[in-house]
């Protein structure tokens, strides 16, 4: 079976398979834990010119990295800043911002990644790999973390408007003061309100693409500005184009990340 680029969107996490991938300089608010489908490993350059070669690794949100991956497979998955099992692995990565890992701890797991890879497993199957990966790392189950119900409703109201909504009118939904709700967001999410709402419009923008629809409409109902907009802020989170997510990637999305982040939600809310 013909190796290809998956992407495969749940509402809290998204999974990225590739045969091969260089990028330059990318940043993203969500965490990600990179794995190596075959076992050799693969090249991670942080900002100050600091080079790891290993078979899986950890990268904190909003930290600078190169990637190189020259053949060996790689499995990219991507956590959403407000999810649990990104509070889970945070206590893991204790403060690092590049968290070498070694890729045996997955044991029988690795087992899935060459199917992963080669569009074998059900979308059913490979969130079951996403869970297991994670509690790979933390070495107990994933759990539901609570989080404060008045930051709940904020990171719903940013996401039902595509990031865009006046903190005024959040610190409302929350009711608290802008201050008492931005060191409130920070220290729940782990990002600012800022930079949440404008990861919020890079997830709506990966969710269009489960259709084929013009990039100028996925822009404008991601919420940005315009389609060039839109290019330089992928380009800077993933080091990849929104028309090679369009034309070189094969993209699926369950119920869950259609509920929480389709384009039906944003509209009917602005």
């Amino acid at each position: 079976m013909a190796t290809q680029n998956f992407l495969h969107l749940w509402d809290d996490r998204f999974l990225y398979i590739t045969p091969a991938i260089q990028s330059g300089l990318t940043a993203r608010s969500s965490a990600t834990l990179l794995a190596s489908i075959s076992g050799h490993p693969f090249a991670l350059e942080a900002v100050d010119g600091t080079r790891v070669h290993c078979t899986a690794a950890l990268v904190a949100p909003h930290v600078s990295r190169r990637l190189d991956v020259d053949g060996c497979g790689l499995l990219s998955l991507n956590l959403d800043p407000a999810s649990s099992a990104y509070r889970m692995l945070a206590k893991r990565m204790g403060g690092h911002g590049i968290l070498p890992i070694d890729g045996r701890r997955f044991g029988r797991l690795r087992d899935d990644f060459d199917p992963a890879q080669h569009g074998a497993l059900c979308s059913r199957g490979l969130r079951a790999l996403s869970v297991k990966l994670v509690e790979a790392i933390n070495e107990f189950p994933e759990s539901e973390a609570a989080i404060d119900p008045r930051i709940e409703r904020v990171l719903q109201a940013i996401r039902a408007h595509a990031g865009q909504i006046p903190l005024r009118d959040l610190s409302a939904v929350a009711c608290l003061s802008p201050d008492r709700l931005t060191h409130l967001f920070a220290r729940q999410v782990g990002a600012s309100v800022k930079r949440y709402a404008l990861w919020t419009k890079v997830r709506r923008t990966v969710q269009q693409f489960t259709v084929r629809r013009p990039l100028t409409d996925v822009a404008l109902v991601s919420g940005f500005t315009d389609a060039a907009h839109m290019s330089r802020t992928f380009q800077r989170y993933f080091g990849l184009s929104p028309s090679f997510l369009a034309s070189q990637v094969r993209v699926t999305a369950d119920d869950g990340a259609s509920h929480a982040w389709g384009h039906q939600q944003g509209l009917a809310s602005m």
